[in-house]
Parts: structure tokens; sequence; C-alpha cells
């Protein structure tokens, strides 16, 4: 049942179970009752949904909101720039956090935490919504590594596994980012809706994380890091052991995030209306989903690393597009590639750095993986808004990410992490 007993010692201590005697008493442990693998995979599900609610809720509409609190478009580069720096320091200590303390109790802290910092969006005060967005990208760098963590090890390592219940996590931003689009436009609350929505999202979220945190603990999903290791320290040696793999996954990244920037931007410089550049925009997540939910078909049959190879070219060609196509239509066909080569990527390059990583840290590399993808986010923030203030245009943006992604595939690839005795789990 998942309890410890208390037992009458009759041998030897040193012979108890564990080793645990003490004035003749043993504590034995017993293992948590077996939990049907349906069961397990719906509770990941609806963890999944709940980070993509929290996700879509706040985040897409934050830069909307400090210029309408009249921030200069020309700040919004150097703001990025700082959030993806906020987001890359904070977050492999989230998930070292989480390997020490157990992931579901600190990602419990960080809704919690979230909450009024989602609020401070809707202050209607510049110097305060600037703060807010700077705290929820230090505060939002937990989410999504404790989560992956959390349910790749209820998984068991399994990315076919994962790739089913990932696609929670898209179809839920996508919902709540036109669910508060409405709200935005069809209510009194307004502008103010995304921080006042975001407040009670991450409210309910710490409820519902709580709900499931005794369980979870017992159940060995909250591991803890060895006393010899500090924070500081394991996180050095987490970036020291998978440097160029980081680093080639940090330019395949940028390569994916320069499109979800700058697409709306090119479609309007070749003509598209309203409708054009919000339908290039969903193309990508809209694909993203049956993208994820073919990778249990494709892993067995293509292997991890050429999918992760094939979606880093799919990257490169559509950012290529992205910066010469004509039309609006051109363009969204490219998005639609992209949405196929970012899944690939993300699934097969978080699994082989999580399944090559120790139990005791888990965690810690999932956040290492999504610090690449804030380091990505700050190459594009660093080179891309200079380019276009210096071109004109978003296209030299465009293509240089496009020549950026499959340049830093083949990095990653030849710096794949692996960990002996253990099999590629697909």
């Amino acid at each position: 049942d998942g309890r410890a007993s208390v037992q009458p010692c009759l041998r030897n201590p040193r012979a108890a179970p564990h080793g645990l005697a003490t004035w003749g008493i043993v504590v034995v442990m017993r293992s948590p009752a077996p939990i049907a693998p349906e069961a397990v995979t719906l509770r990941a599900l609806v963890l999944m949904l709940i980070r993509g609610s929290i996700n879509g809720v706040v985040a897409p509409f934050a830069t909307i909101i400090l210029i309408m609190d009249g921030l200069s478009p020309a700040l919004v580069g150097p703001l990025a720039a700082a959030g993806a720096i906020a987001t890359l320091l904070t977050a492999p200590a989230w998930g070292r956090l989480g390997d020490r303390h157990g992931r579901r109790r600190v990602l419990a802290v960080s809704f919690l935490l979230a909450a009024p910092i989602a609020a401070g969006h809707a202050a209607g005060i510049l110097p305060v919504v600037a703060i807010a967005y700077l705290a929820w990208a230090a505060v939002g760098s937990a989410f999504i590594p404790l989560t992956d963590s959390l349910v790749l090890a209820r998984l068991g390592g399994s990315r076919s596994r994962f790739s089913r219940v990932r696609v929670g996590a898209s179809t839920a931003y996508m919902l709540v980012v036109v669910l508060v689009g409405a709200v935005v436009a069809f209510t009194p609350l307004g502008w103010a809706a995304p921080g006042v929505l975001g407040a009670g999202f991450c409210l309910l979220g710490t409820v519902a994380v709580m709900a499931r945190l005794r369980g979870e603990l017992r159940s060995g999903t909250g591991v803890a890091v060895g006393a010899q290791t500090g924070l500081v320290e394991g996180v050095r040696a987490g970036v020291g052991r998978h440097r160029w793999f980081l680093l080639g996954l940090a330019m395949v990244l940028a390569g994916a995030n320069a499109p979800a920037i700058f697409t709306g931007p090119r479609v309007a410089e070749v003509g598209g209306s309203g409708w054009e550049i919000g339908l290039a925009i969903a193309a990508g997540t809209l694909v993203e989903l049956p993208a994820f939910l073919v990778l249990p078909w494709l892993l067995p049959l293509v292997g991890s690393r050429r999918l992760f190879l094939v979606g880093g070219v799919l990257l490169g060609i559509a950012g290529l597009l992205s910066a010469f196509a004509p039309t609006p239509a051109l363009l969204i066909g490219a998005r639609l590639l992209f949405g196929a080569g970012f899944a690939w990527v993300i699934i097969t390059s978080l699994g082989a750095i999580s399944n090559a990583a120790s139990p005791a840290e888990h965690a810690a590399s999932a956040a290492l993986h999504f610090a690449a993808s804030a380091a990505g986010s700050l190459l594009v923030a660093l080179a891309g808004f200079p380019l276009v203030a210096l071109t004109g245009s978003v296209s030299a943006v465009l293509a240089a990410a496009a020549i950026a992604a499959p340049i830093g595939t083949v990095l990653a690839l030849r710096a794949w992490p692996t960990r002996h005795g253990v099999p590629d789990r697909t």
C-alpha cells in the first residue's frame, strides 16, 4: 500500500532490510500498489493539459500588454533578451531543486509563485508589468522541464508514450490562447484578462498538483540528489558533460524560435491579410499534433537519431521558405514543415538527454534541454533584432536561423547523449 510498517527485528540489525534498524526495530517499506498503464497515461495527459493551459494564458500576450501599457517597440527586443537570460539561468536551478526535493512538490511551488506574477500583468503600470514579465520568465522556466521529467519517469522513459500525451500540452495551449483572446475582445476585462485568468489558472494548477503530491512522492518520482552535489556544482557538471550537444541543440532551436517570432511580420511583408497572418502562426502548432501522434510508429522504424536529423533538416527548409517565399500561401506551407520538424526534434532530443541521466538527475537533464531552447531564443533576440533594424526586413533573420538549424543538428548528433548498459527506449 506504499506505507511504512514497523516490525520487530529478530535478526542481526545489519541484515535488516535496507539496513534500517534502531533499538531492535526495522522499518520495512512496502512497494506501492501497481497502477494500470492506462491510468498512468491518463494522469500524465492531465498534467500536460495543465501545463499547456498555464503556458498559453500569459506568455503569448505579454509583449502586447507591455506595448499597450506604454513600452516602446524598440525596447521589445532587449526585454525579450533579458527574459531569455532569466530563463537560461533559472531553468537548470529548477531542475536540480526538483531532483533534490521532489519534482511534483517543486512544480506546485512554481505554480503558486506564478499566480501573483501573472496578476501583475493586469496592473496597467508599465514598471510593474515589466517586472512581472521577467519574473514570469524566471518562474515559468520550471513548468516544462519538471512536467516533462515527471511524465517521462512515469512512462518508463518511453518516447512513444510520451509523444502521445505531449499532444495534450499543445492542444491545451491552442485552446487557451483562443479563449483568452476572446475574453480580451468581448469582455470588460480587456487586456487585463491574461493576468487575471493567468492567476486563476496557476492557482488551479497548484491545487491539482498538490492533490497528487503524496502519491507521487511515495512512488519515487521525487528522488533526492546526494548531499555531496551542490546546486551550482551540479548545474556546471551537467552543462560540461553535454556542452556540445546543448550547443548544437541551441542552434537547432534558434532555427525553430526565429520563425515562431517573425512569421507574422514576414506574412505582412508579402501583403498577407490578418487572416493569413493568423493562419500562418497557427499552422505550425496544428501540424505538431499529428506529428506527435505518428511518433510511436516512426521511432521504431527510423530511430531517434535519424528522426532528429529529419526534424532538423525540416526546420532548415521551413526557415529558408519563410525567408524567401513570395506569397502568404508558401509561408503557410513553410509553417506546416516547421510543425513536423519541431515535434520530432523536441521529443527525440529530450528523450536522449533524459534517458542518459541517472534517476537522481532526471529533472536536471530535462531542465538543461529547456535551457537550450532559451539559449536559442537568446541567440535570435541578440542577432535577430539588430539584423531587422539594419536591413529593414525579417528575411535575413529567418535565413540565418535556417542555416543554423542543420549545422546544429549535425553538431548535436556528434555529441548525442548515451548511457552504457541502457537501451535506446523508443
